[in-house]
């Protein structure tokens, strides 16, 4: 859910750059960016970095008056190392932390408002994982706020790919699909390729939802790909799980028992508690349309250990729906009645009446703002615009123009391309398109031929 761009070329720098540092400002801001970009890489030595980055934020010069941005930072990392293991109660804890501090931070300097948007993002997943959706959305929709004053897109982006799984989690399944398509387009322009990966497994998973398996797995493989391409380790894990359960949607049941075994033994070897827990799931599902009903009850009961361990009731209420459906199977009506009633209970807490209202009241929000943020951009583009036209009304006056080949001619008597001679007197640029006429008279017999091949 991250949304920083930097791949291993660029840590190199942040660490040969965080060996020369003195200044202890400085040297705590290496710490906790290097800690951030490799909470997806290399979990331990993130949490190291992020440690260390905390302590000297309350120490030092900075002993009676702690560097909170510094701290702030640290918390960042902290929350989404916990949530990526599956500990949601400790990641709400250095949650709330981090917002504590965050408001004592004024909204002055884009690097600190870009933090803060990473943490208002972090925050935002935990409570998701929490199960709180109607939180989690406030928190994403402060973040994304944020993230559009700046002017950085690619921090508007990773905060809409959270939305994104939020609308597709709550049954909003096209707000979601056009939101996870924004927030690919965001970051292909930033060159940002771990948000990529990212934002088209969370859009595989809606396109399966959907219903659209083939179009789940072209975007799922595609997502591997680039975090394989890019030693982005966690992805990688999250991906894969998300091609075994794609696979399970197809009911192409050899592929996704391979995959989400692959996926089981590296989420354990990465100590990714919330992957483990979603294979675990899938994998059990798998086993009991291979009618392997022992080893489907063991998956479903250690995922249900896991998510009761992580607070994860959305996870919970899932576990005790399989598991009803899996003891009335086996005719233990009993033990079968005992997780429906589970399931309801834990279901009714997540996505109850006054959750959904104060959900869809914040979708509501966020649609306006939106409107509001592209109707800014429309009018600064309008601005530009009008400065361009400024311009080329300064060519005002009688030009000479060919009436055959309509080039202009200059006051050397020399002739030129309109475009040139207005792009060389003004600051306006031409792009090139073409208009309908020119097409049906350039193209007739093509058009003609795709009508009538359509018509058929």
């Amino acid at each position: 859910m991250k949304s920083s761009t930097v791949g291993s070329q660029e840590i190199s720098g942040l660490e040969a750059q965080l060996e020369e540092a003195t200044d202890p400002q400085i040297k705590i801001d290496l710490l906790h960016e290097l800690a951030w970009n490799l909470t997806l890489r290399d979990t331990p030595k993130a949490y190291r970095l992020a440690t260390q980055a905390y302590e000297l934020s309350s120490s030092g010069e900075f002993e009676k008056t702690p560097y909170l941005p510094g701290i702030a930072g640290s918390l960042r990392s902290f929350i989404a190392i916990n949530t990526d293991a599956g500990n949601y109660d400790q990641a709400l804890t250095y949650s709330l932390q981090a917002v504590d501090i965050l408001d004592k931070i004024p909204d002055e300097q884009t690097k600190i408002n870009l933090i803060k948007v990473d943490v208002l993002g972090t925050v935002s997943w935990t409570y998701r994982c929490l199960g709180e959706y109607a939180i989690s959305t406030e928190y994403a929709l402060r973040g994304l706020k944020l993230a559009q004053s700046t002017g950085v897109r690619r921090y508007e982006g990773g905060v809409l790919n959270i939305l994104s799984v939020i609308y597709a989690e709550s049954n909003d399944l096209p707000a979601a699909r056009q939101m996870g398509q924004k927030v690919v387009e965001y970051c292909r322009e930033a060159g940002n390729f771990r948000g990529e990966s990212i934002a088209l497994n969370n859009l595989a998973m809606t396109y399966l939802e959907m219903g659209d398996g083939q179009q789940a797995l072209a975007t799922c493989k595609e997502s591997l790909r680039l975090a394989q391409d890019h030693g982005i380790e966690k992805v990688v894990i999250t991906a894969l799980s998300t091609l075994g359960e794609i696979y399970l949607g197809l009911k192409d049941l050899v592929n996704a028992e391979q995959y989400l075994l692959q996926t089981l033994q590296l989420a354990r070897d990465k100590k990714a508690g919330s992957d483990e827990l979603q294979c675990l799931l899938h994998l059990g599902k798998v086993y009991q349309l291979e009618q392997k009903e022992q080893a489907a009850l063991a998956a479903f009961q250690e995922a249900l250990l896991l998510s009761q361990a992580a607070n994860d009731r959305r996870s919970q209420f899932q576990c005790h729906e399989l598991l009803a459906a899996l003891y009335e199977q086996q005719g233990d009506l009993g033990t079968a009645l005992h997780h429906f009633k589970q399931y309801h209970l834990l279901k009714e807490q997540v996505f109850n009446e006054t959750a959904d209202h104060k959900l869809r009241n914040l979708r509501i929000s966020h649609e306006v703002e939106t409107l509001k943020h592209e109707s800014e951009i429309h009018r600064l583009k309008n601005i530009e615009l009008e400065a361009a036209l400024a311009q080329v009304k300064q060519l005002s006056g009688l030009l000479p123009i060919c009436a055959s080949c309509k080039k202009i001619r200059d006051d050397a008597g020399y002739w030129h391309d309109v475009a040139v001679y207005i792009r060389d007197h003004s600051e306006a640029e031409f792009s090139h398109g073409m208009c309908p006429d020119c097409v049906q008279n350039l193209y007739a017999e093509l058009e003609e031929k795709r009508r009538n091949k359509n018509v058929r």
